[in-house]
């Protein structure tokens, strides 16, 4: 009982954070939370604009189809909008058009839904369609299922009252405080930034006390979270550019919007990749089967190859952090200057043992050599990527 208590006041816990989280977030200027309230006001809008002109216009019973269409008009940018707009109209009409054409003949029956159901599935795969080539279907279906078919009023009021509803919804989308993301995917990129630091430090925290390798798991757990924040941060990436076509806002403000955070995403996703292939590089040397080794005590690799890689892992994280957050340039490229000299070496350690035949564990450098080119690459990707991100004072959308 104890246990179960516990468990439904930490749930309770953190749902009353996450509340008290949105409520804050509707006090900021520009928050997701009031991007989203502006979303829900516009779709009302948009949906009593559809109902009042498919009323005036008299489309009778077909009118309930305009304000419907207007709520799902209003997407998360004017692009999604204008284009969802004109499929779902598309979309309606060729159902609409297949309806009739079958319909008006053979009434409903199995006969009719065979001729129906196929082709409208073929011209819901038409890719122009996009996700509202299944309304074609659906459509066609309907009206044939309604006995709306054969009635040539209901058809034509139909097609229009979904043409009224996609134009109110794009009206007001298009209008009214046009979505454009701006500090949203500088955010996520920061995010993904502060992570992939966050796990090199904590793999050179555990280097540095001779190949301690206890933490491994939550070190393969944090990479894979590594990925789950690089694709909230492509995903956020791309939303931003998407949300300035068409948007009215960037012809009234040309400056809105106008930092891009996506070459920092580039390096970020380039590194990324190469912190996997060192975190899989350390699985390796904690398995039993590594040559030499033991569970957590790699053998082949030196306690002094180590701590100097712990202490390049920690420059790589420091110059990673300073890149993505809003510090000085100049400190970055100080800390990338550390990086390059104390690779340089390591490898200069590594030629001579090898020159002077210093070596005690042949076996290990192989593992060493992958280690150091993973961080060397990494290295590389800061170096050669002059951009950080923009910052801005608060969060907008």
């Amino acid at each position: 009982m104890g246990d179960r208590w516990r468990h439904l006041t930490a749930s309770a816990e953190r749902q009353a954070a996450y509340v008290r989280a949105q409520l804050a977030g509707l006090a900021r200027p520009d928050s997701h939370q009031r991007l989203q309230v502006r979303q829900i006001a516009k779709a009302t809008l948009a949906a009593v604009l559809a109902w009042l002109v498919a009323s005036r216009l008299s489309l009778s019973q077909a009118a309930w189809i305009a304000p419907a269409t207007a709520v799902i008009m209003v997407h998360a940018t004017v692009y999604q909008t204008l284009t969802n707009g004109l499929r779902r109209v598309a979309a309606v009409a060729t159902g609409v058009i297949l309806a009739g054409a079958v319909g008006y003949v053979m009434g409903l029956g199995v006969l009719s839904l065979v001729l129906i159901v196929p082709p409208a599935l073929l011209a819901a795969r038409w890719r122009r369609m996009g996700r509202h080539g299944s309304d074609v279907a659906t459509t066609a279906v309907l009206m044939l299922s309604f006995g709306a078919a054969s009635e040539e009023g209901y058809l034509l009021g139909y097609v229009v009252a979904t043409a009224i509803g996609a134009m109110s919804g794009m009206s007001v989308n298009l209008l009214l405080w046009p979505p454009l993301y701006r500090d949203r995917p500088v955010l996520a990129v920061r995010r993904l930034g502060r992570e992939t630091a966050a796990l090199l430090g904590a793999m050179a925290e555990g280097l540095r006390d001779g190949w301690d390798l206890s933490e491994l798991p939550e070190w393969e757990r944090q990479a894979v979270r590594l990925d789950e924040h690089l694709a909230a941060a492509t995903t956020a990436v791309a939303d931003r550019t998407e949300s300035r076509r068409y948007n009215l806002r960037l012809r009234l403000h040309p400056r809105s919007g106008a930092a891009d955070p996506s070459p920092v995403l580039r390096l970020l996703t380039s590194a990324a990749a190469h912190v996997h292939a060192i975190v899989h590089a350390l699985s390796y040397l904690d398995h039993p089967a590594a040559p030499g080794s033991g569970p957590g005590q790699p053998a082949d690799v030196s306690d002094d190859y180590a701590r100097d890689y712990a202490d390049l892992l920690d420059l790589l994280a420091e110059a990673l952090a300073s890149k993505v957050r809003r510090g000085d340039p100049a400190h970055t490229h100080e800390l990338i200057g550390r990086a390059q000299a104390h690779t340089a070496r390591i490898h200069e350690r590594m030629t001579s043992e090898i020159r002077h035949g210093q070596i005690e564990h042949p076996g290990g450098w192989a593992l060493s050599g992958s280690l150091l080119t993973d961080a060397d690459r990494i290295l590389a990707v800061l170096s050669d990527n002059q951009d950080t991100l923009p910052g801005y004072g608060r969060t907008k959308t």
